[in-house]
């Protein structure tokens, strides 16, 4: 698999505290790499620092297109907020921070078409439609409120957002954070099946490392804002290395 996005050296300090201490990394074309470790770890710095959603004060982000490997920052913000639109997307933990709750659940998806240049509403409609049946929303409730909706229904309704212009690659934060768990596995189970139908690249942040053992191809494992081991998944978690790693890993097993 070919490289679709590169980090090098990436360094990023929030007043006193180091988020980002020179990280580098790759991700291949149609991957998913999960970033682990404990709060204040560094991994959701990095994933908005990938996403372009933050600036960098050290390092660079290079994503590799149809033209070659460029940086975010020679790409300029326009270049970049048009990538964000189009060719990724954007998993939040909060859907409600995603999504807005004062138009119908049609209309959330049917924006992201807008804003890709898809005009005519009847086909506009009737994607959206597939895409809410895609994430198993009632079609009937294409036309209600999000605000009455369920989490693990806002947590869909943003995924059918969020994939309906088909992007390449996809950032997730915590997508099944403050789920229910029954409602956890479902999602994971959805959100597994169309990542591997639509051959996407994922870079997923998550704490748990039952998430990432079930959707990552990859993982890397953070702490104090470096990356202190790495590898395939059932790799690193069926024989961790680093001192840091077994503890997580002996975290979740039981006694």
């Amino acid at each position: 698999m070919t490289t679709l996005l590169e980090a090098r050296a990436l360094h990023h300090r929030f007043e006193r505290a180091t988020a980002l201490d020179h990280v580098s990394l790759t991700l291949r074309r149609h991957e998913i790499l999960a970033i682990v470790g404990e709060s204040g770890s560094g991994k959701t710095t990095l994933l908005n620092v990938l996403s372009g959603r933050l600036t960098p004060q050290g390092g660079e982000v290079f994503y590799h297109d149809g033209e070659g490997a460029r940086t975010l920052a020679s790409r300029g913000e326009v270049s970049v907020r048009k990538l964000q639109r189009a060719r990724w997307g954007y998993i939040a933990q909060d859907p409600r921070t995603a999504l807005r709750l004062d138009i119908s659940a049609g209309g959330n998806i049917g924006e992201r078409l807008m804003a890709s240049g898809a005009r005519h509403y009847g086909e506009i409609r009737a994607v959206a439609a597939r895409w809410l049946e895609a994430v198993e929303i009632d079609v009937a409730r294409m036309d209600d409120l999000p605000r009455y909706f369920s989490g693990g229904m806002l947590q869909r309704l943003q995924i059918a957002a969020t994939l309906v212009t088909g992007p390449e690659l996809v950032f997730m934060d915590e997508p099944t954070g403050g789920l229910d768990v029954s409602v956890q596995a479902r999602i994971l189970d959805l959100i597994r099946a169309l990542v591997r139908r639509l051959g996407l690249a994922v870079v997923l942040v998550t704490h748990d490392i039952g998430v990432a053992r079930m959707l990552a191809d990859r993982l890397i494992v953070m702490r104090h804002g470096r990356i202190v081991e790495s590898g395939l998944t059932d790799q690193v978690l069926d024989d961790p290395h680093h001192e840091y790693t077994q503890l997580l890993v002996a975290s979740v097993l039981p006694a």
